[in-house]
């Protein structure tokens, strides 16, 4: 009957407290992170669509419809202003970054840094 005992594993209650908590602060941080990422790929996308419109992507042309495009997203953590065009030759450059700052609990917080460049 030891024999079978010893043959036996599993999880011990504090073990799976420990699982379960690790489970939950990722869970936290993730759910916390994902929004500001898909707002990142939403900003990068804008930009995108704003070079690839102008017909003549100068730095107002591009920043006028990044500002439209911004708008429509609903996104409040750059503005246009905030937009970085250079030409180059033939090769336009639109680059942003920033930075967003996420309260987790208490005094702890997540600085998440962002940087986009796209060229035409």
């Amino acid at each position: 009957m030891t024999a079978s005992k010893r043959a036996q594993g599993g999880l011990s209650m504090i073990g799976f407290l420990f699982v379960a908590v690790v489970i939950v602060v990722v869970a936290m941080v993730g759910f916390r992170v994902a929004p500001s990422y898909v707002e990142y790929f939403t900003i990068r996308s804008a930009i995108e669509k704003s070079l690839r419109d102008a017909p003549d992507p100068t730095a107002a042309v591009v920043k006028k419809s990044f500002e439209k495009y911004i708008a429509a997203d609903y996104i409040d953590s750059v503005t246009a202003a905030d937009l970085n065009v250079v030409k180059d030759g033939n090769t336009v450059t639109a680059s942003l970054d920033w930075q967003k700052q996420l309260p987790l609990v208490g005094n702890v917080s997540l600085l998440l840094d962002f940087d986009v460049s796209v060229s035409r």
